[in-house]
């Protein structure tokens, strides 16, 4: 299995994650998902890589399928794996798969 998938039960808990930011108008802001991200005891410089990534459309914001991106990242991350310089084909089509 492609370590970049983004699993169906992963997007599951990537939701309610997301959900519980308590998103205004479909997206979360730096403000609101900083706390969040930081959790994971990353260093700033690489949570910065990783929102620049995730941050598909540089609007300071993430919507579900960035956030989505973000967590993936993060989690990979902390398994061992390195951020990539761009983000993997295979990360972004498994969002646009369902569920």
């Amino acid at each position: 299995m492609d370590p970049w998938t983004i699993q169906p039960r992963e997007k599951l808990h990537y939701k309610d994650q997301f959900d519980s930011l308590k998103p205004i108008n479909g997206v979360v802001t730096g403000d609101q998902a900083k706390g969040f991200l930081m959790r994971s005891q990353l260093p700033p410089a690489i949570l910065g890589q990783i929102w620049a990534l995730s941050d598909t459309d540089a609007d300071g914001k993430l919507d579900i399928n960035e956030f989505s991106i973000a967590c993936k990242l993060i989690h990979l991350k902390l398994r061992g794996l390195e951020v990539p310089r761009v983000l993997p084909p295979t990360l972004v089509q498994s969002l646009k798969s369902s569920p």
